[in-house]
């Protein structure tokens, strides 16, 4: 039988990866809004293509290629992904959409569980 359920850290792992271009991966994504400060959200967004990626910068798209170490003179303000649980998705049509990890519902046609 073939599991429909993948681990989020292990969805976060290969949401990393990169092709033999050095780019980010393509990956289905789907997660469910929230903002605490509208007190609004339980919208369900689904993203076929996407690919992560730290923001952009004059015009260009700035994927992180970096493992640990943190180049200053790559994005003008540190997105604190790991300190807010979040991932910025480079959307089919060239905008980005924060993530929030622990809202992340599929990956990749996968259900997600902790």
């Amino acid at each position: 039988m073939i599991s429909n359920y993948i681990q989020l850290s292990k969805a976060l792992d290969l949401m990393d990866q990169l092709d033999d271009d050095g780019k980010p991966v393509k990956f289905q994504v789907k997660f469910v809004t929230a903002n605490r400060k509208l007190k609004t959200g339980g919208e369900i967004i689904e993203i076929a293509d996407g690919r992560k990626c730290v923001g952009k910068r004059r015009g260009e798209m700035v994927f992180d290629t970096r493992k640990s170490s943190q180049d200053p003179s790559a994005i003008s303000r540190p997105p604190n992904h790991t300190a807010n649980s979040t991932r910025n998705i480079l959307l089919p049509n060239g905008g980005i959409r924060k993530v929030h990890i622990r809202l992340i519902i599929e990956f990749n046609n996968q259900k997600i569980f902790f």
